[in-house]
Protein backbone atom coordinates (compact mmCIF):
# COMPACT_ATOMS: atom_id res chain seq x y z
CA UNK A 1 0.00 0.00 0.00
CA UNK A 2 1.61 3.42 -0.86
CA UNK A 3 2.12 5.58 2.17
CA UNK A 4 0.85 9.64 1.87
CA UNK A 5 3.70 11.75 1.72
CA UNK A 6 1.55 14.36 3.84
CA UNK A 7 1.70 13.02 7.34
CA UNK A 8 -0.49 16.52 8.47
CA UNK A 9 -3.23 18.33 6.72
CA UNK A 10 -2.56 22.59 6.70
CA UNK A 11 -4.94 25.31 5.55
CA UNK A 12 -3.85 27.07 2.58
CA UNK A 13 -3.49 30.28 4.46
CA UNK A 14 -0.63 28.48 6.56
CA UNK A 15 1.21 27.20 3.51
CA UNK A 16 1.05 30.74 2.24
CA UNK A 17 2.19 32.07 4.86
CA UNK A 18 5.35 29.64 5.18
CA UNK A 19 5.91 30.41 1.71
CA UNK A 20 5.99 34.24 2.23
CA UNK A 21 7.99 34.22 5.09
CA UNK A 22 10.95 32.24 3.39
CA UNK A 23 13.80 34.15 2.75
CA UNK A 24 14.43 32.58 -0.76
CA UNK A 25 11.29 34.49 -1.59
CA UNK A 26 11.93 37.11 -4.22
CA UNK A 27 10.44 40.45 -4.30
CA UNK A 28 8.12 40.39 -6.96
CA UNK A 29 6.06 37.51 -5.84
CA UNK A 30 5.85 39.33 -2.09
CA UNK A 31 4.49 42.04 -3.93
CA UNK A 32 1.97 40.22 -5.89
CA UNK A 33 1.23 38.49 -2.43
CA UNK A 34 0.80 41.88 -0.65
CA UNK A 35 -1.37 43.45 -3.67
CA UNK A 36 -3.60 40.51 -3.82
CA UNK A 37 -4.03 40.97 0.43
CA UNK A 38 -4.57 44.77 0.05
CA UNK A 39 -7.09 44.17 -2.75
CA UNK A 40 -9.06 41.84 -0.26
CA UNK A 41 -8.72 44.58 2.34
CA UNK A 42 -9.60 47.77 0.42
CA UNK A 43 -11.54 46.35 -2.25
CA UNK A 44 -11.31 47.45 -6.32
CA UNK A 45 -11.93 50.63 -6.10
CA UNK A 46 -9.27 51.59 -3.30
CA UNK A 47 -6.83 49.17 -4.64
CA UNK A 48 -6.91 50.98 -8.70
CA UNK A 49 -5.73 54.46 -6.84
CA UNK A 50 -3.03 52.13 -4.94
CA UNK A 51 0.48 52.16 -6.41
CA UNK A 52 3.46 50.80 -4.65
CA UNK A 53 2.92 48.36 -1.49
CA UNK A 54 6.11 47.21 0.65
CA UNK A 55 6.53 46.41 4.50
CA UNK A 56 9.57 47.63 6.21
CA UNK A 57 10.41 47.53 9.92
CA UNK A 58 6.58 46.35 11.02
CA UNK A 59 5.07 49.47 8.80
CA UNK A 60 3.19 48.92 6.21
CA UNK A 61 3.85 51.61 3.55
CA UNK A 62 0.97 52.48 0.55
CA UNK A 63 1.40 54.63 -2.30
CA UNK A 64 -2.00 56.25 -3.18
CA UNK A 65 -2.02 58.46 -6.02
CA UNK A 66 -5.23 60.14 -4.86
CA UNK A 67 -4.90 62.87 -2.22
CA UNK A 68 -8.67 62.99 -1.10
CA UNK A 69 -9.00 58.99 -0.72
CA UNK A 70 -5.47 59.43 1.07
CA UNK A 71 -6.79 61.60 3.77
CA UNK A 72 -9.84 59.56 3.84
CA UNK A 73 -7.99 56.32 4.51
CA UNK A 74 -5.97 58.07 7.38
CA UNK A 75 -8.83 58.47 9.36
CA UNK A 76 -9.24 54.57 9.48
CA UNK A 77 -5.96 53.34 10.09
CA UNK A 78 -6.73 51.11 13.06
CA UNK A 79 -9.22 49.53 11.39
CA UNK A 80 -7.41 49.10 7.99
CA UNK A 81 -4.16 47.29 10.20
CA UNK A 82 -6.64 44.86 11.87
CA UNK A 83 -8.26 43.81 8.98
CA UNK A 84 -4.86 43.06 7.04
CA UNK A 85 -3.26 41.24 10.00
CA UNK A 86 -6.51 39.30 9.96
CA UNK A 87 -5.99 38.57 6.34
CA UNK A 88 -2.48 37.52 6.43
CA UNK A 89 -2.80 36.07 10.02
CA UNK A 90 -0.37 37.50 11.88
CA UNK A 91 0.14 41.00 13.71
CA UNK A 92 3.18 41.88 11.77
CA UNK A 93 1.77 45.00 10.29
CA UNK A 94 2.13 48.03 13.38
CA UNK A 95 1.83 51.04 11.36
CA UNK A 96 1.01 52.04 8.11
CA UNK A 97 2.46 55.14 6.16
CA UNK A 98 0.69 56.49 3.14
CA UNK A 99 2.76 57.78 0.42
Amino acid sequence: MRKNRFNEVNSIRSIIQKVTSSKLLGGRLKKVFLSKVWFNVAGRNVSQYTGNIYIKNNTLYLKINSSALKQELSYGKDKIIENFNKEIGTNEIKKIIFI
